[in-house]
């Protein structure tokens, strides 16, 4: 009797679930019936995250209950923190804004809390699409192909603001490896560094591989750059190019690259106010993930030579939030030596 009633609360408990399951499915579905949603890109149109925004919105929004209309709106400016502080003060917390950070929204944070408008932490968090790994490259012809060359000769890198990750980049291998860098800043994103670089004002910058390949392909297929270090996973595609973490020994240097490279981590992902109903974040994490796993979106992926390596919302949650309360003393290091 006892084994039998066990069982039967089991199966109440179960078809509870489901009930309330398919209850906020329902309740998503009705608020996001005959809506849009507003997505927000952090960046100008043609470069790497645009592109990744656009791809996965093209895909995501059939799995959206209700099947919204999807807006894609480009906010560039101070390196992602702009489009950060509209979504978390100034969109409505009600899941019809989304978009996807740069991957130094808690970084810039953690480094400068007292001037940012947003908390990483408090963000709602939806998933990654994959994590990146952020590359220097600097033009074959400028002589520089390896660490201990930028020791020796001045090279020009690209920047956007003072705290956006190419220029932290830079600065803190300047800092810590004696890299002989003039960092430009100033331009308004990373598509227009690029164009920088064909100009010849500048002479490399950081930025992510898939950027590199996706965004000027021949560069990368005709050997037109030197790749000299890179920060975060490391890439099966460089396995000649040194991780920047293990360019230093000092623990506390150490610790400055670790939280540097932890934006990287972050990598493309998808978030969206605080606070939104339990309903339309579970919808939009269930939609998340199972265009991580649709046959289409992969295919066109892969045409586009765009990773895809995801990591769900919570999973990403938890991550965010534990590096945001271990944060402090890296973030003080890295704001001593480079005069923040």
């Amino acid at each position: 009797m006892r084994t039998t009633a066990i069982l039967a609360g089991a199966f109440a408990l179960v078809l509870n679930l489901a009930s309330t399951s398919g209850a906020r499915a329902e309740d998503a579905a009705a608020f996001y019936a005959g809506k849009q949603i507003l997505f927000i890109i952090p960046t100008t149109p043609g470069g790497g995250f645009d592109l990744y925004s656009r791809t996965l919105m093209e895909f995501m929004k059939k799995y959206i209950p209700g099947q919204p209309n999807i807006v894609l709106q480009n906010m560039p400016g101070a390196g992602g923190i702009r489009a950060a502080t509209y979504l978390f003060n100034v969109a409505p917390k009600d899941g019809s804004t989304i978009g996807m950070p740069l991957s130094n929204v808690p970084f810039s944070e953690a480094l400068d809390p007292g001037s940012v408008k947003y908390r990483a932490a408090k963000f709602t968090w939806i998933g990654t699409i994959t994590a990146e790994t952020e590359v220097l490259g600097v033009w074959r012809k400028s002589g520089v192909a390896t660490v201990e060359d930028t020791r020796k000769k001045e090279l020009v890198i690209a920047g956007t603001s003072k705290l956006a990750m190419p220029t932290l980049n830079a600065a803190l291998m300047k800092a810590l490896l004696g890299s002989k860098f003039r960092i430009v800043m100033g331009y308004p994103a990373g598509i227009e560094t690029i164009l920088a670089m064909e100009n010849g004002e500048v002479q490399g910058r950081f930025n992510e591989w898939t950027s590199w390949k996706n965004q000027r392909p021949h560069w990368v297929e005709d050997g037109l750059l030197n790749f000299i270090v890179q920060l975060g996973p490391k890439e099966p595609e460089l396995p000649q190019v040194p991780s920047f973490i293990d360019l230093v020994k000092e623990p506390r240097e150490k610790a400055m690259v670790q939280l540097l490279q932890s934006n990287q981590f972050v990598g493309r992902s998808i978030y969206a106010p605080p606070e939104i109903p339990a309903d339309r974040l579970a919808a939009l994490r269930e939609a998340f993930d199972k265009t991580m796993r649709d046959p289409d979106f992969l295919a066109r992926m892969k045409q586009l030579k765009l990773d895809v390596n995801p990591k769900p919302g919570a999973e990403l949650q938890a991550t965010i939030q534990q590096t945001m309360q271990t944060a402090d003393t890296a973030a003080r290091d890295i704001k001593e030596r480079l005069g923040l």
